[in-house]
Protein backbone atom coordinates (compact mmCIF):
# COMPACT_ATOMS: atom_id res chain seq x y z
CA UNK A 1 0.00 0.00 0.00
CA UNK A 2 1.12 3.33 -0.79
CA UNK A 3 0.23 6.04 1.17
CA UNK A 4 0.90 9.96 0.12
CA UNK A 5 1.12 12.57 3.44
CA UNK A 6 0.82 16.27 3.05
CA UNK A 7 2.47 18.43 6.29
CA UNK A 8 2.23 21.83 7.21
CA UNK A 9 5.98 22.19 7.70
CA UNK A 10 9.24 20.52 6.61
CA UNK A 11 9.87 17.44 9.06
CA UNK A 12 12.83 17.42 10.85
CA UNK A 13 14.39 14.53 9.04
CA UNK A 14 13.99 15.79 5.94
CA UNK A 15 15.72 18.81 7.28
CA UNK A 16 18.79 17.05 8.54
CA UNK A 17 19.55 15.34 5.62
CA UNK A 18 18.70 18.80 3.05
CA UNK A 19 20.79 20.74 5.67
CA UNK A 20 17.40 23.21 5.86
CA UNK A 21 16.49 24.78 9.22
CA UNK A 22 13.53 23.04 10.88
CA UNK A 23 11.10 24.33 13.55
CA UNK A 24 10.58 22.88 16.51
CA UNK A 25 6.74 21.79 15.65
CA UNK A 26 5.34 18.67 14.40
CA UNK A 27 7.96 16.31 15.59
CA UNK A 28 4.89 13.79 15.57
CA UNK A 29 5.57 13.26 11.85
CA UNK A 30 8.50 11.25 11.90
CA UNK A 31 6.96 9.43 15.29
CA UNK A 32 4.05 8.64 13.18
CA UNK A 33 5.67 7.57 10.32
CA UNK A 34 8.39 5.54 12.40
CA UNK A 35 5.86 3.74 13.93
CA UNK A 36 3.09 3.06 10.83
CA UNK A 37 6.33 1.74 8.83
CA UNK A 38 7.34 -0.02 11.70
CA UNK A 39 4.30 -1.82 12.25
CA UNK A 40 3.26 -2.29 8.90
CA UNK A 41 6.27 -2.72 6.17
CA UNK A 42 3.75 -3.13 3.23
CA UNK A 43 3.69 0.16 3.54
CA UNK A 44 5.07 2.71 1.26
CA UNK A 45 5.09 6.06 2.48
CA UNK A 46 5.59 9.81 1.17
CA UNK A 47 5.40 12.92 2.82
CA UNK A 48 4.86 15.97 0.80
CA UNK A 49 6.11 19.51 2.91
CA UNK A 50 4.78 22.79 2.47
CA UNK A 51 8.14 24.79 2.49
CA UNK A 52 9.20 28.40 0.11
CA UNK A 53 9.07 28.29 -3.20
CA UNK A 54 13.41 28.41 -3.45
CA UNK A 55 13.33 24.73 -1.83
CA UNK A 56 12.60 21.85 -4.83
CA UNK A 57 13.27 18.21 -3.59
CA UNK A 58 12.69 14.32 -3.67
CA UNK A 59 14.37 12.45 -1.35
CA UNK A 60 14.84 9.35 0.01
CA UNK A 61 15.60 9.38 3.54
CA UNK A 62 15.11 6.46 6.39
CA UNK A 63 12.31 4.56 3.86
CA UNK A 64 10.35 7.67 3.51
CA UNK A 65 10.07 9.67 0.32
CA UNK A 66 9.99 13.61 1.07
CA UNK A 67 8.82 15.91 -1.63
CA UNK A 68 8.76 19.64 -1.78
CA UNK A 69 5.53 21.42 -2.07
CA UNK A 70 7.24 24.71 -2.37
CA UNK A 71 5.02 27.97 -2.99
CA UNK A 72 4.50 31.03 -1.61
CA UNK A 73 1.50 33.50 -1.85
CA UNK A 74 2.48 35.05 -4.92
CA UNK A 75 2.13 31.66 -6.61
CA UNK A 76 -0.84 31.04 -9.07
CA UNK A 77 -3.06 28.43 -7.64
CA UNK A 78 -2.73 26.75 -10.81
CA UNK A 79 1.03 26.22 -10.44
CA UNK A 80 0.46 24.57 -6.78
CA UNK A 81 -1.83 22.27 -8.34
CA UNK A 82 0.26 21.38 -11.23
CA UNK A 83 3.08 20.45 -8.66
CA UNK A 84 0.33 18.34 -6.77
CA UNK A 85 -0.46 16.16 -10.08
CA UNK A 86 3.17 15.79 -10.48
CA UNK A 87 3.61 14.30 -7.08
CA UNK A 88 0.60 11.95 -7.69
CA UNK A 89 2.07 11.09 -10.92
CA UNK A 90 5.77 10.47 -9.61
CA UNK A 91 4.40 8.40 -6.11
CA UNK A 92 1.37 6.84 -7.93
CA UNK A 93 -0.22 6.39 -3.82
CA UNK A 94 -3.12 4.54 -3.17
CA UNK A 95 -4.54 6.86 -1.00
CA UNK A 96 -3.66 10.66 0.12
CA UNK A 97 -3.67 11.83 3.77
CA UNK A 98 -3.76 15.28 4.21
CA UNK A 99 -2.30 16.53 7.43
CA UNK A 100 -4.08 19.88 8.54
CA UNK A 101 -6.91 22.07 6.53
CA UNK A 102 -5.70 25.63 6.82
CA UNK A 103 -3.16 26.52 3.97
CA UNK A 104 -3.38 26.16 0.04
CA UNK A 105 -1.78 22.96 -0.93
CA UNK A 106 -4.27 21.09 1.03
CA UNK A 107 -7.21 22.14 -1.72
CA UNK A 108 -4.49 21.57 -4.02
CA UNK A 109 -3.69 18.01 -3.22
CA UNK A 110 -7.34 16.87 -2.41
CA UNK A 111 -8.42 18.68 -5.83
CA UNK A 112 -5.52 16.41 -7.59
CA UNK A 113 -6.36 13.26 -6.09
CA UNK A 114 -10.16 13.66 -6.77
CA UNK A 115 -8.89 14.22 -10.28
CA UNK A 116 -6.61 11.15 -10.36
CA UNK A 117 -9.53 9.02 -9.19
CA UNK A 118 -7.29 8.51 -5.38
CA UNK A 119 -9.16 8.25 -2.01
CA UNK A 120 -8.21 11.28 0.05
CA UNK A 121 -8.62 11.63 3.90
CA UNK A 122 -8.35 14.77 5.62
CA UNK A 123 -6.90 14.77 9.23
CA UNK A 124 -7.52 17.38 11.44
CA UNK A 125 -5.84 19.15 13.34
CA UNK A 126 -6.69 22.37 14.53
CA UNK A 127 -9.75 23.27 12.80
CA UNK A 128 -9.32 27.46 12.23
CA UNK A 129 -13.38 28.10 12.07
CA UNK A 130 -13.83 26.71 15.18
CA UNK A 131 -10.49 28.30 16.87
CA UNK A 132 -11.19 32.09 14.41
CA UNK A 133 -12.50 33.74 17.66
CA UNK A 134 -10.19 32.41 19.80
CA UNK A 135 -6.89 34.03 17.93
CA UNK A 136 -6.56 36.97 20.67
CA UNK A 137 -6.37 34.52 23.46
CA UNK A 138 -9.81 36.14 25.01
CA UNK A 139 -7.76 39.27 25.58
CA UNK A 140 -10.48 42.25 25.80
CA UNK A 141 -9.12 43.69 22.68
CA UNK A 142 -11.97 46.17 22.84
CA UNK A 143 -10.63 47.67 26.02
CA UNK A 144 -7.14 47.47 25.22
CA UNK A 145 -7.23 49.64 21.50
CA UNK A 146 -8.98 52.67 24.25
CA UNK A 147 -6.45 52.33 27.42
CA UNK A 148 -4.11 54.47 28.03
CA UNK A 149 -1.06 52.55 27.11
CA UNK A 150 0.49 53.15 23.95
CA UNK A 151 1.85 49.80 23.99
CA UNK A 152 -1.56 47.64 24.60
CA UNK A 153 -3.02 50.39 22.11
CA UNK A 154 -0.49 48.51 19.71
CA UNK A 155 -0.41 45.45 20.54
CA UNK A 156 -4.21 45.13 20.48
CA UNK A 157 -5.08 46.72 16.46
CA UNK A 158 -2.14 44.26 15.62
CA UNK A 159 -3.91 41.59 17.26
CA UNK A 160 -6.73 42.27 15.96
CA UNK A 161 -5.51 43.26 12.52
CA UNK A 162 -3.55 39.86 12.52
CA UNK A 163 -6.76 37.73 13.62
CA UNK A 164 -8.55 39.52 10.87
CA UNK A 165 -6.01 40.34 7.90
CA UNK A 166 -4.17 36.72 8.08
CA UNK A 167 -6.87 34.17 9.67
CA UNK A 168 -10.18 35.17 8.48
CA UNK A 169 -8.71 35.09 4.89
CA UNK A 170 -7.44 31.55 5.21
CA UNK A 171 -11.07 30.58 6.41
CA UNK A 172 -13.23 29.61 3.53
CA UNK A 173 -10.25 27.64 1.87
CA UNK A 174 -10.87 25.80 4.47
CA UNK A 175 -14.00 25.06 4.63
CA UNK A 176 -13.77 24.62 0.96
CA UNK A 177 -11.20 21.78 2.19
CA UNK A 178 -13.87 20.30 4.69
CA UNK A 179 -16.75 20.38 2.21
CA UNK A 180 -14.88 18.42 -0.35
CA UNK A 181 -13.72 15.65 2.37
CA UNK A 182 -15.04 11.69 1.89
CA UNK A 183 -13.36 10.77 5.25
CA UNK A 184 -11.57 12.78 8.20
CA UNK A 185 -9.59 11.55 10.85
CA UNK A 186 -10.10 12.45 14.17
CA UNK A 187 -9.52 12.11 17.54
CA UNK A 188 -11.93 14.31 19.66
CA UNK A 189 -15.45 15.40 20.39
CA UNK A 190 -14.25 18.62 19.72
CA UNK A 191 -12.88 17.68 15.98
CA UNK A 192 -15.90 15.66 15.62
CA UNK A 193 -18.20 18.20 15.95
CA UNK A 194 -16.58 21.07 14.05
CA UNK A 195 -16.16 18.71 10.66
CA UNK A 196 -19.48 17.73 11.17
CA UNK A 197 -20.73 21.20 11.29
CA UNK A 198 -19.51 21.87 8.08
CA UNK A 199 -19.50 18.36 6.51
CA UNK A 200 -21.73 15.72 8.16
CA UNK A 201 -22.01 13.36 5.41
CA UNK A 202 -17.75 12.17 5.48
CA UNK A 203 -17.26 9.33 7.32
CA UNK A 204 -15.30 9.83 10.34
CA UNK A 205 -12.15 7.40 11.96
CA UNK A 206 -10.65 8.16 15.00
CA UNK A 207 -6.92 7.60 15.42
CA UNK A 208 -4.52 9.10 18.61
CA UNK A 209 -1.22 10.68 17.68
CA UNK A 210 2.31 9.15 18.99
CA UNK A 211 4.95 11.09 20.61
CA UNK A 212 7.94 11.50 19.96
CA UNK A 213 10.29 9.08 21.27
CA UNK A 214 11.79 10.88 24.56
CA UNK A 215 8.63 11.80 25.94
CA UNK A 216 7.93 7.43 26.73
CA UNK A 217 11.72 7.51 28.40
CA UNK A 218 11.46 10.55 30.54
CA UNK A 219 9.36 9.71 34.30
CA UNK A 220 8.08 12.78 36.92
CA UNK A 221 9.26 11.51 39.90
CA UNK A 222 8.50 14.08 43.59
CA UNK A 223 12.02 13.97 44.80
CA UNK A 224 13.21 14.80 41.02
CA UNK A 225 10.97 17.97 40.82
CA UNK A 226 11.89 21.56 41.50
CA UNK A 227 9.64 22.85 44.30
CA UNK A 228 6.66 25.41 42.58
CA UNK A 229 7.75 25.24 39.22
CA UNK A 230 5.42 25.39 36.34
CA UNK A 231 6.26 24.84 32.42
CA UNK A 232 3.93 26.22 29.96
CA UNK A 233 4.65 24.72 26.00
CA UNK A 234 3.85 27.81 24.21
CA UNK A 235 4.08 31.79 24.80
CA UNK A 236 4.68 33.02 21.51
CA UNK A 237 0.75 32.92 20.19
CA UNK A 238 -1.97 35.14 22.17
CA UNK A 239 -3.98 31.52 21.61
CA UNK A 240 -1.84 29.85 23.34
CA UNK A 241 -2.98 31.51 26.32
CA UNK A 242 0.87 32.48 28.50
CA UNK A 243 -0.91 35.74 29.64
CA UNK A 244 -3.23 33.65 32.15
CA UNK A 245 -0.38 31.90 34.03
CA UNK A 246 1.26 35.49 34.18
CA UNK A 247 -1.43 36.84 35.95
CA UNK A 248 -1.66 34.40 38.02
CA UNK A 249 1.62 34.64 39.17
CA UNK A 250 0.76 37.63 42.02
CA UNK A 251 -1.73 34.93 43.55
CA UNK A 252 1.25 32.52 44.19
CA UNK A 253 3.71 34.43 45.21
CA UNK A 254 1.89 35.92 48.01
CA UNK A 255 2.50 32.18 49.26
CA UNK A 256 4.73 30.62 47.56
CA UNK A 257 7.48 33.51 46.83
CA UNK A 258 10.13 31.45 44.89
CA UNK A 259 7.64 30.52 42.13
CA UNK A 260 9.15 30.14 38.39
CA UNK A 261 7.53 29.44 35.46
CA UNK A 262 9.17 28.05 32.55
CA UNK A 263 8.04 28.94 29.19
CA UNK A 264 9.01 27.34 26.33
CA UNK A 265 10.42 29.11 23.33
CA UNK A 266 12.33 32.38 22.79
CA UNK A 267 10.32 35.84 24.25
CA UNK A 268 8.08 36.79 22.08
CA UNK A 269 9.68 40.65 22.74
CA UNK A 270 13.09 41.30 22.51
CA UNK A 271 15.43 43.95 22.16
CA UNK A 272 16.43 45.06 18.34
CA UNK A 273 13.60 42.87 17.37
CA UNK A 274 13.65 42.92 13.51
CA UNK A 275 10.28 40.61 13.15
CA UNK A 276 7.82 41.98 10.69
CA UNK A 277 4.96 44.85 12.76
CA UNK A 278 2.22 42.34 12.67
CA UNK A 279 4.21 39.55 14.51
CA UNK A 280 4.78 41.68 17.57
CA UNK A 281 1.71 42.70 19.21
CA UNK A 282 1.22 40.03 21.54
CA UNK A 283 5.14 40.26 22.14
CA UNK A 284 3.79 44.10 23.44
CA UNK A 285 0.94 42.75 25.62
CA UNK A 286 3.33 40.28 27.26
CA UNK A 287 6.44 42.05 28.00
CA UNK A 288 3.96 45.26 29.75
CA UNK A 289 1.89 42.85 32.26
CA UNK A 290 5.22 40.85 33.45
CA UNK A 291 6.41 44.78 33.57
CA UNK A 292 2.77 45.73 35.37
CA UNK A 293 2.93 42.59 37.64
CA UNK A 294 6.23 42.85 38.94
CA UNK A 295 7.13 39.27 37.74
CA UNK A 296 9.43 39.53 35.33
CA UNK A 297 11.90 37.48 37.76
CA UNK A 298 9.43 34.74 38.44
CA UNK A 299 9.34 34.09 34.54
CA UNK A 300 12.15 32.32 31.98
CA UNK A 301 11.67 31.55 28.66
CA UNK A 302 13.72 28.72 27.70
CA UNK A 303 14.59 29.48 24.10
CA UNK A 304 13.98 26.55 21.64
CA UNK A 305 14.12 22.97 23.11
CA UNK A 306 14.39 19.91 21.18
CA UNK A 307 12.00 17.10 22.37
CA UNK A 308 14.89 15.40 24.96
CA UNK A 309 15.06 18.81 26.28
CA UNK A 310 11.08 19.70 26.88
CA UNK A 311 10.92 15.67 27.97
CA UNK A 312 13.73 16.49 30.82
CA UNK A 313 12.22 20.66 31.58
CA UNK A 314 8.74 18.28 32.45
CA UNK A 315 10.40 15.81 34.49
CA UNK A 316 11.70 18.69 36.56
CA UNK A 317 8.94 20.91 37.25
CA UNK A 318 6.63 20.48 39.81
CA UNK A 319 3.50 20.96 37.17
CA UNK A 320 2.41 21.62 33.76
CA UNK A 321 -0.18 24.26 32.54
CA UNK A 322 -1.86 23.68 29.41
CA UNK A 323 -3.49 27.69 28.90
CA UNK A 324 -4.85 27.89 25.50
CA UNK A 325 -8.06 29.69 24.72
CA UNK A 326 -8.91 26.31 22.36
CA UNK A 327 -7.18 23.18 21.32
CA UNK A 328 -8.14 20.22 19.56
CA UNK A 329 -5.84 17.25 21.10
CA UNK A 330 -2.51 19.14 22.34
CA UNK A 331 0.21 17.06 22.00
CA UNK A 332 2.05 19.32 25.06
CA UNK A 333 -0.68 17.94 27.03
CA UNK A 334 -0.30 14.30 26.13
CA UNK A 335 3.51 14.30 26.55
CA UNK A 336 3.08 15.93 30.20
CA UNK A 337 1.21 13.21 30.79
CA UNK A 338 3.42 10.44 29.54
CA UNK A 339 6.38 11.78 31.36
CA UNK A 340 3.43 11.79 34.34
CA UNK A 341 4.42 15.68 35.02
CA UNK A 342 1.28 16.29 37.58
CA UNK A 343 -0.94 18.61 34.42
CA UNK A 344 -3.13 21.32 34.79
CA UNK A 345 -5.85 21.95 31.97
CA UNK A 346 -7.81 24.82 30.59
CA UNK A 347 -11.33 23.18 29.66
CA UNK A 348 -11.23 23.47 26.09
CA UNK A 349 -11.76 22.06 22.91
CA UNK A 350 -11.06 17.84 22.47
CA UNK A 351 -8.92 18.05 25.84
CA UNK A 352 -11.61 16.77 27.67
CA UNK A 353 -11.24 13.12 25.62
CA UNK A 354 -7.38 13.16 26.72
CA UNK A 355 -8.00 13.74 30.43
CA UNK A 356 -10.58 13.27 33.24
CA UNK A 357 -11.05 16.30 35.76
CA UNK A 358 -9.64 15.38 38.83
CA UNK A 359 -8.12 11.91 38.08
CA UNK A 360 -5.49 12.77 35.65
CA UNK A 361 -5.67 16.50 35.21
CA UNK A 362 -6.70 19.47 37.65
CA UNK A 363 -9.41 21.46 34.91
CA UNK A 364 -10.38 24.90 34.79
CA UNK A 365 -12.47 27.69 33.03
CA UNK A 366 -9.53 28.79 30.39
CA UNK A 367 -9.98 32.57 31.17
CA UNK A 368 -9.79 32.97 34.92
CA UNK A 369 -6.50 33.14 36.32
CA UNK A 370 -7.46 32.84 39.99
CA UNK A 371 -8.82 29.18 39.65
CA UNK A 372 -5.70 28.49 37.66
CA UNK A 373 -3.73 29.77 40.92
CA UNK A 374 -6.14 27.62 43.06
CA UNK A 375 -5.22 24.62 41.02
CA UNK A 376 -1.77 24.88 40.99
CA UNK A 377 -1.85 25.52 44.56
CA UNK A 378 -3.61 22.23 45.58
CA UNK A 379 -0.48 20.58 43.82
CA UNK A 380 1.99 22.53 45.32
CA UNK A 381 0.52 21.03 48.90
CA UNK A 382 -0.53 17.88 48.23
CA UNK A 383 2.61 15.45 47.07
CA UNK A 384 0.34 12.90 47.34
CA UNK A 385 -2.61 14.74 45.21
CA UNK A 386 0.80 15.31 42.84
CA UNK A 387 1.44 11.47 42.98
CA UNK A 388 -2.43 10.42 41.92
CA UNK A 389 -2.15 12.75 39.25
CA UNK A 390 0.86 11.56 37.86
CA UNK A 391 0.10 7.72 37.91
CA UNK A 392 -3.31 8.02 36.39
CA UNK A 393 -1.75 10.28 33.68
CA UNK A 394 0.88 8.29 32.35
CA UNK A 395 -1.83 4.71 32.68
CA UNK A 396 -4.06 6.04 29.95
CA UNK A 397 -1.53 8.22 28.42
CA UNK A 398 0.34 4.90 27.62
CA UNK A 399 -3.08 3.72 25.86
CA UNK A 400 -3.86 6.91 24.39
CA UNK A 401 -0.21 7.27 22.23
CA UNK A 402 1.10 3.66 21.99
CA UNK A 403 2.43 3.61 18.84
CA UNK A 404 1.64 -0.15 17.76
CA UNK A 405 -1.97 0.34 19.17
CA UNK A 406 -2.49 3.86 16.78
CA UNK A 407 -0.05 2.59 13.87
CA UNK A 408 -2.37 -0.65 13.87
CA UNK A 409 -5.72 1.98 14.02
CA UNK A 410 -4.06 3.71 10.70
CA UNK A 411 -3.50 1.04 8.76
CA UNK A 412 -6.72 -0.20 9.29
CA UNK A 413 -8.46 3.31 8.43
CA UNK A 414 -6.66 3.26 5.38
CA UNK A 415 -7.70 -0.27 4.57
CA UNK A 416 -11.35 0.68 5.26
CA UNK A 417 -11.10 3.58 3.10
CA UNK A 418 -9.54 1.99 -0.23
CA UNK A 419 -11.98 -1.31 0.21
CA UNK A 420 -14.86 1.69 0.29
CA UNK A 421 -13.76 3.29 -2.45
Amino acid sequence: MKVLWTVNLISADAAAKLNIPSEALGGWVEAMARALTAHSPEIELAIACRCGPEQNFREEINGVTYYSLGYSSKTKPAALEARCREIISDFSPDLVQIEGTEFPHAGAIQRAAKEADIPCAVSLQGILNGQYQYQCGNLQIDDMMFSRSAKNIAAAWILHLRKTRWYKKRLPGEAEVLRAADHFIGRTTWDRAHSYAINPDAGYHRVDRVLRAPFYEKKWTVDGMERHSIYVGNGYYALKGAHFVIEALPQLIREYPDVKVYIAGTPAYREKDRRPFYKKGYGLYLEKLINDLGVKDRVVFTGSLKAAEVAERLSKVNAYVLCSAVENSPNTLGEAMMIGTPCVSAYVGGVSDMATDGVEALFYRSDDPALLAWALKRIFDDDALALSLSEAAKKRAAVTHDPARNADALLRVYERIIKKT
